[in-house]
This record gives C-alpha cells, sequence and structure tokens, in this order.
C-alpha cells in the first residue's frame, strides 16, 4: 500500500494543470474531451478546453486516485473500477476520520466540504496547506489550510500513514584484513649471572667492550651487578646500560658470586 507521502508528493506535482471533471490523470485530448462531455455536458461549457490538450488533467477526487493509480506523478494511471469512489465514498469507507475540530493535521489526510450525509469536495492535507483540484476555473492549486472552510477529515482507506520507504543500502562488504607481518623470534634471553665488583678502587662501566670505550659510569667495590653475556674479558650488564672489565693480568675485578 503506497504512503501519505506519496499522495501529498503526487498532488504538488499537479498544481498549476487543469480541472476536467471525472479526470483522475489522464492527459487531455480532443478524444478525452469529447468523451467527458458526453457523459457530464453540464461540467464542459468553458471555451478554454482545447488549450489545455497535452496536460495531466484531474477533479477533485481524480487528484487522490491520480496517486492511487499511478507509479510516478508523470505515469499514466491505471483504472480500477473497485477503487473508484467519490469523495462521499472515499469517507465512507475511511476508519479513521471525523469532523474538522477534531483534525490531527497529518500531512496526506483527506479533508472535505459538506456535511454530515453529503460530501461535496475533497482536498490533501499537507503542512498547514491543502492541494485540491479546485474547479475549472481554477484548476490544482495549494491554498492556505484555514483559507477554506473544510468540515470533516479522513485517512484515505487506500493509503498509510507515514513516509515512503526508501530503498535499503546495500550492507556493504567488510575490507579484508591485512595479513600481518611474519614476526621474527626474538633470541633467547641468555640468563645473568650475580657478580661482585672486588676491585677496591671500583670499576668504570664503558660504553663498549673495550678498554678505550667512552666511560659512560662507574661501580663501587662490593657492588652486586647481574652480566648477561661474557665478551673479549668484559661483562655486558643486564641492569646496565654497559661493559665492564673482567679482570686484567690475572688479577680479577669482577667476581661470580657463588
Amino acid at each position: 500500500m503506497k504512503k501519505n507521502s506519496y499522495l501529498v508528493e503526487y498532488a504538488k506535482a499537479q498544481v498549476g494543470k487543469p480541472y476536467w471533471f471525472g479526470t483522475f490523470g489522464q492527459t487531455a485530448s480532443k478524444k478525452l474531451y469529447e468523451e467527458k462531455k458526453k457523459q457530464y455536458p453540464k461540467q464542459y461549457t468553458a471555451k478554454d478546453f482545447d488549450e489545455q490538450y497535452g496536460q495531466r488533467v484531474h477533479d477533485c477526487v481524480g487528484l487522490h486516485n491520480g496517486a492511487l493509480w499511478s507509479e510516478t506523478p508523470t505515469s499514466t494511471p491505471k483504472y480500477n473500477a473497485s477503487q473508484d469512489l467519490g469523495a462521499n465514498g472515499l469517507y465512507n469507507k475511511a476508519k479513521k476520520k471525523g469532523e474538522i475540530k477534531t483534525f490531527d493535521k497529518v500531512s496526506g489526510r483527506l479533508v472535505f466540504k459538506g456535511d454530515s450525509k453529503q460530501k461535496t469536495h475533497v482536498g490533501i492535507y499537507d503542512d498547514g496547506y491543502v492541494y485540491e483540484a479546485k474547479g475549472h476555473a481554477y484548476g490544482v492549486k495549494k491554498t492556505k489550510f484555514n483559507a477554506s472552510s473544510w468540515t470533516y477529515w479522513a485517512q484515505s482507506p487506500f493509503f498509510e500513514e507515514g513516509k515512503a520507504e526508501e530503498p535499503s543500502k546495500p550492507t556493504p562488504k567488510p575490507e579484508p584484513k591485512p595479513t600481518p607481518a611474519p614476526v621474527t623470534p626474538s633470541k633467547p634471553t641468555e640468563p645473568s649471572k650475580t657478580y661482585v665488583v672486588v676491585a677496591k678502587s671500583g670499576l668504570n662501566i664503558r660504553k663498549a667492550p673495550s678498554a678505550s670505550s667512552q666511560k659512560i659510569g662507574a661501580l663501587s667495590y662490593g657492588e652486586k651487578v647481574q652480566v648477561s653475556k661474557e665478551e673479549k674479558g668484559f661483562a655486558k650488564l643486564a641492569n646496565r646500560d654497559g661493559w665492564c672489565c673482567i679482570g686484567s693480568k690475572g688479577v680479577k675485578y669482577l667476581k661470580l658470586k657463588k
């Protein structure tokens, strides 16, 4: 079932187009004029019908039926006799309706003129205005709701409240996760050993395992240090950033703690 929003969209697209009694969105032509004049001679006395050939035409209830029977505001309507109701029939068939004082002003509702027994005219309400095929001298107009004496309202039995559904957007496919770079296994850390500084004057800490390397610190006599590696007579300190000499000429500067 079509939505109220489409009924409003359709009616809005017809503003400025001619009113022809007994029509519902057909294209005006000589053939249509002759057919309708034969059906409704009293409604076809004006002299300007031939000037309106080629335009889309409606009467008041035809503005509603044109939306009902057309897929778009410009497509050819497909007549459905089972839905061909006048203003009175639309009101009587509606399940949600009432006097205008109870009107909840929902866009796409129908508003009527007339009394409790006979509805003589129908328009389509939208946000304080009404779209209506007002008569041959006026055509399809957009008028202020409060400017006319509407007496009743109804929700069309052939349309649903609400806005037309938007086409669903395709669910985006998740982008493939990048393959993680292979992790190069780190070399196992050599177990550290505890040494004690036995040089009475203490021991220099050097940047590299060399006696000529830059001095970057010092160790005191009796200080305990963790050694992770031995190289060229030097010990790599595990808990300090540097190297110190293990011994020289048979003299020990660092002694392994037992």
